[in-house]
């Protein structure tokens, strides 16, 4: 399991991804298309130049993640499932450019990567994270949202909407503090008596 760290490991993976696979004709000039992880106070201002953004527009606890544990392995084999928090990120692919073209282009190519490798692994983000294991793969997948909440991300920066793509990544496992456990109950006391020797 990772630590919080991983949220940030994941978007890191992400920009990666797409910055290593970024086609040469959409890199170079005159295109310089850029790829950038977007804040909110990022989104309150037009975006500039050639840009695939990455923003995180909602984190949510995956409800069925509650319920899936994986087994202890090693030493601790034995072990209960250790306790965790599942998470989920919600993104946007923004695509912004200084003409349609390119902004389509943008997003169509990273849409395109995404469905041809749709899984983080141990490989994408240890570097940001050593807690991750092989065993914690994550998917990427497109999510379907109303245009109506669409909309409403955009309008509350009040900034002119750019072209946007809604993914979900699930699911991120977070380690949490390891639960108390109680010993057997108590069924007898023994005291330990004698004659206190005077000196």
């Amino acid at each position: 399991m990772a630590s919080y760290r991983a949220v940030n490991g994941v978007l890191l993976a992400l920009e990666s991804f797409f910055k290593a696979r970024l086609p040469a004709d959409l890199s170079a000039a005159p295109v310089n298309a850029r790829i950038e992880l977007l804040g909110s106070s990022d989104i309150s201002d037009p975006l500039n130049g050639n840009v695939l953004g990455i923003y995180v527009h909602r984190i949510t606890v995956d409800a069925h993640g509650r319920s899936r544990f994986f087994a202890t392995t090693g030493a601790d084999s034995d072990a209960a499932p250790a306790a965790e928090l599942p998470i989920n990120l919600h993104l946007l692919l923004i695509a912004s450019a200084t003409s349609a073209s390119i902004e389509a282009n943008l997003m169509a190519w990273a849409m395109i990567a995404l469905a041809n490798e749709s899984q983080l692994d141990i490989s994408h983000l240890a570097e940001n994270d050593a807690a991750w294991t092989e065993r914690e793969i994550l998917t990427v997948t497109p999510e379907e949202m109303p245009t109506e909440d669409l909309m409403r991300i955009w309008d509350a920066f009040q900034t002119p909407y750019t072209n946007s793509v809604p993914y979900i990544v699930r699911t991120i496992r977070l380690r949490l503090n390891e639960q108390r456990t109680e010993g057997p109950a108590v069924i007898s006391r023994i005291f330990p008596t004698g004659i206190a020797e005077s000196s």
